[in-house]
């Protein structure tokens, strides 16, 4: 039965390594019965989405498959419009009401948290499971997410609203730097998994 239920949404535009590594890092460290990858259908930040939903959901059932404990959820493609993560977890708290939810981000999400739409809402539904970035020295947490880090998974795991962070030797890939490449016809080296390559190259996305 599973108890601890991961959340990792965006764009996905397109999957890449950074994603995937990061995904079966945390699902190797065994503390995650099963983690849903819920992609965006149009941005929350109104950031243009290159390729449509349809070649989204495909890559990422290339990039995750044979991965047993990671799941595709189309949630938010369903609804045809714009979500918001505390619409989205409160929509999943009910599906899930007995389990514990964490939601998957960077450090450089956590940093920007306080800015996201009814954050406050969101540490209500779940807790914050957050991988270590090299960031910019200057950047400062806000002090109320502060008094909210866990000092083991035993705290984390205890209720919602907590955040715990995660150290680890993740290479940061950027989608961005990855359409630029794509688009330029440039070198992808460890950047995307070769089937998703294939997939793209096939369908001939991001060449505009």
């Amino acid at each position: 039965m599973i108890k601890r239920l991961g959340i990792f949404g965006g764009a996905f535009d397109p999957i890449h390594k950074g994603h995937t590594q990061l995904l079966k890092y945390i699902s190797d460290l065994k503390i995650i019965d099963e983690i849903q990858v819920i992609p965006n259908y149009a941005s929350p930040h109104d950031k243009v989405i290159q390729a449509d939903e349809k070649h989204r959901l495909k890559m990422l059932e290339i990039a995750f498959k044979g991965l047993k404990n990671i799941k595709l959820n189309d949630i938010e493609l369903k609804n045809k419009t714009k979500s918001y993560t505390y619409e989205t977890l409160k929509s999943l708290k009910d599906i899930y009401p007995k389990k514990h939810l964490s939601l998957i981000m960077g450090l450089d999400s956590l940093y920007s948290f306080t800015t996201w739409k009814n954050w406050e809402n969101i540490l209500s539904l779940c807790s914050l499971l957050v991988l270590e970035r090299k960031l910019n020295d200057s950047l400062r947490l806000n002090s109320e997410l502060e008094s909210k880090i866990s000092p083991d998974y035993e705290d984390f795991f205890s209720g919602h609203g907590k955040i715990i962070i995660l150290k680890n030797d993740l290479v940061n890939i950027s989608s961005t730097d990855v359409r630029l490449k794509l688009k330029n016809n440039e070198n992808l080296a460890g950047m995307l998994d070769d089937q998703v390559l294939e997939y793209i190259s096939n369908k001939s996305l991001y060449k505009f």
